[in-house]
């Protein structure tokens, strides 16, 4: 693999200084840097119990700071039992910052100032009642949890019942990773950096017309989310916020006060990198270069797991010249059981003939869940994992946070994840035109499958 691939690498070691003065000026203007990070540890967490378990204990083990940006926060047992241990953390001085996506943030804004109350900060990224057209469109994908500037937690997940299978009708299967040392110092910068632009502003002091419909939020019939719809105060709001760590605890088999070092339980010394976009207008589609130069080093094989497919022009490029050389190219995504995105799919569907006449191996997660991972392993070496998902969205409009490296120890960890994935899965044979896999869907599904492919590309660029 030709570690050109990264921003940084020890081959540049004559050209340090000069790199390292450019590094000095732009993070005097305010700028995020973002180069080769190697004394860093890695573990690739196992299922979502570990996933959820490595977030309670860095947050009850934090001293200084805790900071959280995240694409979606509902007001689930899940996201609230978390909310209430950082409430928890505030009195123990520990700073808690927040920071959500406009559209999809699902919390009140009277449980956002009780929360305040405590010292925790919340700001919203592109919110819609700052009434900016250009906004509307393009949200915050990244998914990141930081503490005490060394530890970090990025992946897919969104903090959601279903991303940590906890009493929902559909259940995700993502991959996240624990990172601790200079990746986590940098995964830091990153957080403030965007903190501090002016696409981020602060909770507004009450829900704008319309924020149950735009941000979908889950009131409805059970106890528990009827009990969010009739809070009125802060005691409501303790009452809620101790309730969910109560099931949570009990009914997830969390751990709490658990000293669990997992620093020593992860691999040291891992080459990775922090792959963001470094403007909000997307401007140099840094990501999406990045990773199109990842592709177009495959020499051998390219395995590229995404739930939503619905790929654009660079990445189905790299995806032919890959081909062309030679490289096996593997594409684990969803079937139409699993995914919880038909138009994606129907996208999807429209292409899938032409992959297949290219050579490209298909494999549709079949399980029960949603496959919801971001990953991408290169010739058994490089790779990449975080909220990319390799569509347009992802490209052109969605601000997004991947971890990159070219480290073989931190690929082998990557690879027997992904490989528990792609046991549930089952190949597409080739020549396959419609329906290879999910032939339990209900004919509902179907028949409205076959309607949007027809329209489907018309607004491809907005999947």
């Amino acid at each position: 693999m030709d570690k050109s691939i990264l921003p940084f690498h020890r081959r540049d070691a004559a050209r340090f200084p000069m790199r390292l003065h450019a590094m000095m000026v732009l993070m005097i203007l305010g700028f995020p840097v973002v180069g080769f990070a190697g004394g860093s540890s890695l573990r690739v967490l196992e299922g979502s119990q570990e996933s959820l378990q490595v977030r309670v204990d860095l947050i009850q083990q934090a001293r200084q700071t805790i900071d959280l940006c995240y694409y979606a926060i509902d007001t689930d047992e899940v996201p609230v039992a978390i909310l209430e241990l950082l409430r928890q953390a505030t009195l123990r001085g520990v700073r808690v910052r927040i920071l959500v996506d406009g559209l999809k943030s699902r919390l009140p804004s009277n449980c956002e100032q009780y929360l305040s109350t405590y010292g925790i900060k919340v700001r919203v990224y592109h919110p819609p009642h700052q009434g900016n057209p250009s906004w509307l469109n393009r949200r915050l994908h990244s998914k990141l949890m930081v503490v005490d500037t060394c530890h970090a937690v990025v992946g897919s997940s969104n903090l959601e019942n279903g991303h940590f299978r906890f009493e929902c009708p559909r259940e995700f299967v993502d991959c996240d990773a624990f990172v601790s040392g200079e990746i986590a110092q940098r995964s830091q910068t990153y957080f403030d950096w965007l903190w501090a632009t002016p696409d981020v502003q602060p909770a507004p002091e009450r829900d704008s017309l319309g924020f149950d419909i735009l941000s979908y939020r889950p009131f409805g019939r059970s106890d528990w989310k009827n009990a969010w719809r009739d809070a009125n105060g802060p005691a409501d709001y303790q009452q809620l916020l101790s309730d969910a760590l109560r099931r949570v605890v009990c009914r997830c088999g969390v751990h709490m006060d658990w000293q669990r070092d997992w620093v020593a339980e992860s691999v040291h010394g891992i080459e990775m990198d922090l792959l963001f976009d470094r403007s909000s207008d997307k401007s140099e589609r840094h990501v999406n270069r990045q990773i199109v130069r990842m592709m177009d080093q495959a020499k051998r094989t390219l395995l590229i797991e995404s739930p939503y497919p619905a790929f654009d022009r660079s990445i189905r490029s790299a995806i032919s010249r890959a081909r062309k050389r030679g490289v096996c190219v593997t594409i684990l995504t969803n079937s139409l059981d699993s995914t919880d995105q038909l138009n994606v799919y129907a996208a999807y569907q429209n292409h899938k003939r032409g992959l297949l006449r290219e050579g490209v191996r298909l494999r549709e997660y079949a399980a029960a869940e949603t496959l919801h991972a971001k990953t991408m392993l290169v010739d058994d070496c490089c790779w990449m994992l975080g909220s990319y998902n390799f569509d347009a969205r992802s490209n052109q409009l969605n601000l997004e946070l991947c971890i990159i490296s070219n480290d073989p120890a931190g690929a082998e960890q990557l690879r027997s994840n992904v490989r528990s994935r792609l046991a549930k899965s089952t190949s597409v044979p080739s020549g396959t035109v419609l329906l290879s896999v999910g032939q339990d869907a209900a004919a509902t599904k179907r028949a409205r499958l076959m309607m949007k492919r027809t329209v489907i590309e018309l607004y491809r660029g907005l999947l």
